[in-house]
C-alpha cells in the first residue's frame, strides 16, 4: 500500500479491513487523531500488532470506548510505554479484563498513579504476576484498599518487600489469610512492625514458619506483641 500521509480523513474511514491490515508501522504512525476516529472497530482490530504499536500517542488518546473494546489482547500487549502513558483514565477504565491481563510489567510501570487508580478491581485481579512486579512503590501507595484486596495469592506472592512496604496498613488488613500465607520470605521484610501489629488473629495465624524464620528480630517481637494483644 502507498503511504497514507496524503489521504484525507474521510478516505481513511473508507479503507477496507484488508487495507488497514496491510498498513505498516510507519504508515499507521502517519494517522492522526482525526484519522483514527474514522476507523471502525473492525478496522482497529485489523491493525497488525506492529502497526498498532506504531500509532502516535495522539492517535492512541483519541480511541473511543468502542474502539478500545475492539483492541485485541495482542495489540494491547504490544503498546509501547509512551502509548500506555497516553491513555486517558476513561480509556483505562474501558479496558476489558482480558486486555488488562495482557499488559506487561513495563507497560504497568509506565502508568501514572491516576491511571492505576482508574483500574477496576477486576482489572487488578486480571493482571499477570509478571505485570504485578512492574508496579512501582508510588503506584502501590496510590492504590485503594479495594484494589490491593483484589490481589490473588499468586499475585501477592510476586510482590517484593519494597512493594509491600509501600502499602498502607488498611491494605495489609484487607489481605485474606491466603494472601498473608502467600507473601514470599523475601517480601515479608516489607511488613513494618505497625503492619504486623494491625494484623487480625486470623492473619497472624496464617503466617508460615518460613515467613517467621525470615523475619527480623523486631518483626518477631511485633508478632508476639500482636498475639498478646488479641
Amino acid at each position: 500500500m502507498k503511504a497514507v500521509t496524503g489521504l484525507k480523513t474521510a478516505q481513511v474511514g473508507a479503507l477496507s479491513t484488508d487495507q488497514v491490515g496491510a498498513l505498516s508501522a510507519t504508515q499507521a504512525g502517519a494517522l492522526g487523531a482525526d484519522d483514527i476516529a474514522e476507523l471502525s472497530t473492525d478496522g482497529i482490530a485489523a491493525l497488525k500488532t506492529e502497526a498498532f504499536a506504531g500509532l502516535s500517542t495522539d492517535a492512541i488518546a483519541a480511541l473511543t470506548t468502542d474502539q478500545i473494546g475492539a483492541v485485541t489482547t495482542a495489540q494491547a500487549g504490544a503498546l509501547t510505554s509512551a502509548q500506555v502513558a497516553a491513555l486517558t483514565t476513561d480509556q483505562i477504565g474501558d479496558l476489558s479484563t482480558a486486555q488488562a491481563g495482557a499488559l506487561t510489567s513495563a507497560q504497568v510501570a509506565a502508568m501514572s498513579t491516576d491511571q492505576i487508580g482508574a483500574l477496576t478491581v477486576d482489572h487488578v485481579a486480571a493482571l499477570s504476576t509478571a505485570a504485578v512486579t512492574g508496579l512501582t512503590a508510588d503506584q502501590i501507595t496510590a492504590m485503594s484498599a479495594d484494589q490491593t484486596e483484589a490481589f490473588s495469592a499468586a499475585q501477592t506472592a510476586a510482590l517484593s518487600a519494597t512493594q509491600i512496604a509501600a502499602m498502607e496498613l488498611e491494605d495489609i488488613q484487607g489481605f485474606s489469610t491466603d494472601d498473608i500465607s502467600a507473601i514470599s520470605t523475601s517480601g515479608i521484610a516489607g511488613l513494618s512492625t505497625d503492619d504486623i501489629g494491625g494484623l487480625s488473629e486470623e492473619q497472624l495465624g496464617a503466617l508460615t514458619t518460613p515467613q517467621l524464620q525470615a523475619m527480623s528480630t523486631a518483626q518477631v517481637e511485633a508478632v508476639i506483641a500482636a498475639y498478646q494483644a488479641v
